[in-house]
């Protein structure tokens, strides 16, 4: 347990000089304005003003004894922080708090984002995912996630009405910040005309398409792609790509069933690695034309991930999502009993696929991870006569920092650095949230979580927390063990347990900036 106690009433006594490297302008009652000609002057006066409100009012929350972990290394320091922003980073400082939790020495690393998730998705006509806004934000804080985006996929042709009633479906549930991303599945003059509005009014910094999924309504062809990509290029909005050929996969789907090949493996077999390449190369292509930046989300093979390698060499700003799933695991366990379980799109590969990834991961291939977390219960998972009529998608949200931790930094070394800009600083600059998120900064929303290396946790399906009555990560043994997570400076795990409140989470304005 993390040791906690209040503070008792004391004088500020900490090094000034180390103050004002440290304190920026988080304060309850100064409201000032930079006067470029003066900033030195006015930086000066703001320390002395957050000194006199450490001295007078103290802080809300003071963090002793952190690693703490950033995109440039791992350093010793304490956490201060007022009004859910972090008001002073430095070695033992010295002031009023109401509460203090001293961290122990463990590494302390800026909350993750999750910028792939699917809370109460529609898959089917009456098939729905089985984590809610609620289930599945307190499975994304008990895993350290404090900022989730989800996704807008349009039910009506007002993109503007069903973006605010996605967005009235999380108020009031989700228990950490969130954003949402908007699905577009087709693109006209009154589409663009929304999702103008969308960009300028309601903070929507990203869009997501599909090359696949006409039969469900989701794919846009190649002339609107093209389209929404100049939209995009113009208005600096992320695009989102969900990257297979659909008539790829509709000739290969065709001929297994109609040969009575049906079983799990199927399923991997009709979308292979070339589904995925095509695909990336195609959309490249275009991005390559308009200028366009986007994102290739889920990439689950090496040739995909070769392809966007090849497609950034040649000057086109493309990145790559990979998830925990496809590190973890490959096509082979589409072939236990319960292989059905394992069904997400696109599916697990083989080996070389999977180790590919993970070189990715460990060189510059990826920019972020993501958990493309959609989960359902057995019950709809299993029993069905063909793959085509599994609902695809696993849980993932909870599990994307211990497995990258434990597979990545432990096993195969990547500097805690690296894991940082994949967990959090990329894509707080992704998807425009950076710097409030994403980073341990003075000025920066208090969202951190502190992971205990030295303690092993095997997952179960107890110590988990989506509202799924299994886990395929069942009995995987990670070599770290998340103790606290805090978003905007409420602790709101403790122990691996949640004890935050329902619905205290906020929804994000998201604006890019240059994502490098």
């Amino acid at each position: 347990m993390l040791r906690t106690s209040r503070s008792d009433d004391g004088v500020y006594t900490s090094k000034l000089g180390t103050a004002f490297n440290h304190i920026l302008p988080v304060k309850r009652k100064y409201k000032e304005k930079l006067v470029p000609a003066t900033r030195w002057l006015t930086s000066l006066y703001f320390c002395l003003v957050v000194v006199n409100v450490l001295i007078k009012n103290g802080l809300d929350l003071l963090v002793r004894n952190c690693r703490i972990v950033d995109v440039t290394g791992v350093y010793e320091a304490d956490i201060g922080v007022v009004d859910g922003r972090i008001a002073a980073i430095g070695r033992n400082l010295e002031a009023r708090a109401e509460k203090i939790i001293d961290a122990g020495g463990r590494y302390v690393f800026p909350g993750a984002i999750d910028g792939h998730v699917h809370f109460k998705l529609k898959y089917f006509e009456d098939v729905y995912t089985a984590d809610d806004f609620y289930t599945g934000t307190v499975a994304a804080a008990c895993g350290g996630v404090t900022t989730i985006i989800d996704f807008v996929t349009p039910e009506t042709r007002d993109y503007v009405e069903d973006y605010r009633r996605r967005k009235a479906e999380a108020d009031g549930e989700v228990v950490v910040d969130y954003g949402l991303h908007m699905s577009v599945t087709d693109f006209d003059e009154n589409i663009a005309r929304m999702l103008t509005q969308l960009f300028e009014k309601e903070g929507l910094a990203s869009v997501k398409m599909f090359t696949a999924y006409s039969r469900r309504g989701l794919m846009l062809d190649d002339g609107k792609s093209y389209r929404l990509m100049k939209l995009c290029r113009e208005k600096n909005v992320l695009v989102m790509v969900h990257a297979e050929n659909e008539h790829l996969i509709n000739t290969l789907v065709d001929e297994f069933v109609s040969q009575g090949k049906t079983e799990p493996i199927y399923h991997s077999w009709s979308r292979p690695d070339f589904v995925e390449a095509e695909a990336v190369e195609r959309v490249a292509f275009l991005a390559g034309l308009t200028g366009a930046e986007i994102l290739i989300v889920h990439v689950s093979s090496a040739m995909g991930l070769n392809a966007i390698l090849e497609a950034r060499q040649k000057g086109v700003k493309i990145h790559g999502e990979t998830c925990p799933h496809y590190l973890m695991f490959t096509e082979d366990v589409y072939k236990r009993s319960d292989g059905a379980k394992f069904i997400m799109s696109p599916p697990l590969k083989k080996e070389h696929d999977r180790e590919g990834l993970w070189r990715g991961l460990l060189t510059d291939g990826f920019s972020v991870v993501g958990s493309d977390h959609a989960c359902f219960n057995l019950s709809q998972k299993l029993g069905h006569k063909s793959f085509t009529t599994v609902p695809g998608g696993v849980a993932g949200t909870e599990v994307i920092n211990m497995i990258l931790f434990s597979e990545g930094v432990v096993k195969r070394g990547m500097p805690l650095s690296r894991f940082v800009s994949l967990t959090a600083h990329n894509p707080a600059k992704l998807y425009g949230i950076y710097p409030r998120k994403g980073v341990i900064k003075v000025g920066a929303d208090a969202d951190f979580y502190i992971l205990d290396p030295s303690k092993k946790t095997r997952l179960t399906r107890e110590n988990l927390h989506s509202n799924i009555d299994h886990s395929i990560y069942e009995d995987v043994e990670v070599s770290c063990r998340i103790v606290a997570t805090f978003s905007r400076g409420e602790q709101i795990v403790d122990n691996g347990e949640f004890i935050g409140k329902r619905g205290r989470g906020k929804y994000l304005h998201m604006k890019r900036g240059d994502a490098g």
